[in-house]
């Protein structure tokens, strides 16, 4: 009895699966709050609720300001994966940054995505190329060109379109502030909007943040978009850091909660993130990190 008792287990386990992903058939990657590289950042970012413009200076500014690769000396691999059953939708990010033995930083970012059901599914891949620098006296500037490889829903049309992401970072004692355009083109690019975020940040790196992000998405001039978010992070014994943020998008009244864990170790990192949709329809997902200290 006990030979058999695991493989049915496991049977039961998927048709329960299939049910759910059948239930929620959808579940289309371009309905507001859809979980998309858009809408998901590096794992401490999305601890944060996604206010991490005018904080970030490791990888995770790779997909949130570039110019913040230049403030601080790193030069760290990381690799994160997401997962949502529930969506469904499951992505990888690679990256890579280098701002440790020049004085021009510089990153590189690989993600590969998947998001909907199969009727209304997005998946693809990006490649980005980033480069920061100092500009003046506590000021950054930084830029990604990349390279977007998706088929996009409702038709699954292959898109592939260069983009270009633009940011600046103030840092001034325990106070900074950021500005970033992100995903300008030439052409539209379906599932990546011309965005807009200015950002406002208190604390150090080696302590604690408090954070507000302001994002509008620029995709219709006449039909501003408008997203916010809060986060804050606590660093313990420089070996534990506590996140948590929440994020509102009033056009299609949508809230978001998120909370993480980051454990840090003289050779690298770990982050754990869950973040959950409290308002607009129930779905959730879970984040994880390895960050490796290359320096």
């Amino acid at each position: 009895m006990t030979r058999y008792a695991a493989p049915r287990m496991r049977i039961a386990l998927l048709a329960l699966f299939c049910a759910a992903a059948a239930a929620r058939a959808d579940n289309d990657a371009s309905a507001p709050g859809a979980p998309f590289i858009t809408t998901v950042d590096l794992p401490r970012a999305t601890a944060m609720g996604g206010a991490n413009s005018a904080v970030a200076t490791g990888n995770d500014a790779l997909l949130v300001n570039p110019a913040g690769i230049a403030a601080a000396r790193r030069y760290h691999f990381e690799i994160d994966g997401v997962y949502d059953s529930g969506f469904p939708a499951q992505g990888v990010m690679l990256s890579v940054i280098d701002s440790a033995t020049t004085s021009v930083g510089s990153g590189l970012l690989f993600s590969r995505w998947g998001s909907g059901q199969p009727g209304g599914r997005a998946e693809g891949w990006l490649l980005g190329f980033s480069y920061a620098s100092a500009v003046g006296q506590n000021l950054f500037f930084g830029g990604q060109t990349k390279f977007t490889h998706f088929h996009s829903p409702p038709d699954g049309d292959l898109t592939a379109r260069w983009a270009q992401d633009v940011g600046i970072l103030s840092r001034r004692g325990g106070f900074s502030w950021a500005a970033v355009l992100r995903n300008l083109s030439l052409e539209k690019i379906p599932l990546f909007p011309p965005t807009a975020t200015a950002g406002l940040a208190w604390g150090s790196d080696t302590d604690w943040h408090i954070a507000f992000d302001y994002k509008a998405d620029l995709s219709d001039l006449h039909d501003v978009k408008h997203r916010a978010a809060l986060g804050a992070e606590l660093l313990l014994e420089q070996s534990f850091a506590l996140r948590g943020g929440a994020s509102w998008d009033p056009a299609a009244s949508l809230w978001w909660i998120s909370a993480g864990l980051g454990i840090l170790t003289e050779k690298g990192g770990l982050q754990l993130v869950w973040r959950r949709r409290v308002s607009g329809g129930y779905d959730q997902f879970f984040e994880g990190g390895l960050t490796i200290y290359l320096e």
